[in-house]
């Protein structure tokens, strides 16, 4: 594209999401609208926000709308919070929930697998959201964020923990 043509832009509030970010906003997508398991999406006529798997919920915090496959589309500018996204998920139920597969195409930390499991409960899936939005913080935290987190717990007399670091990053 040439520079004397529009440039797309992001929005600035969007600019800088992280895959913790749309991680959360699907947890919320969750609570709000409702869970769903075997299909992206509860077949309903009238509502643009109905209940979700937890790839259409991440699909709505990306892309912002329903999409028939939240993952197939390539063309928009939510596909690369949706995928990172995914990947995060993806990365954190491979280490932290392992299970054996039944079958070499069954990967149960596949997280549309993981969502269709049996037994699986909408609590679970926010819990886990959160759980992974909160990996994905402390994982990639910078080092100059863990300086000043740790300077300013010294500062108050309190030792530095991975707890009270996701609490003062939700703050700021």
């Amino acid at each position: 594209m040439n520079p004397t043509q529009k440039q797309p832009t992001t929005p600035g509030a969007l600019a800088d999401l992280t895959p913790a970010d749309t991680l959360r906003c699907a947890a919320r997508y969750l609570e709000i609208r409702g869970w769903t398991q075997g299909t992206y999406y509860a077949s309903t006529e009238d509502n643009p926000y109905p209940p979700a798997c937890v790839s259409g919920a991440i699909g709505m915090a990306a892309h912002g709308h329903r999409l028939s496959i939240p993952h197939h589309c390539t063309t928009r500018g939510g596909a690369r919070d949706y995928t990172h996204a995914i990947d995060a998920l993806a990365a954190y139920l491979d280490f932290n929930q392992p299970q054996p597969r039944a079958t070499e195409d069954d990967d149960p930390t596949c997280p549309l697998a993981w969502n269709d499991q049996p037994g699986q409960t909408a609590e679970q899936v926010i819990s886990t959201l959160r759980d992974a939005a909160d990996d994905y913080d402390w994982t990639h935290a910078t080092e100059d964020q863990l300086e000043t987190y740790a300077d300013h717990e010294y500062s108050q007399e309190r030792l530095p923990t991975r707890a009270g670091f996701l609490v003062w990053r939700a703050a700021r």
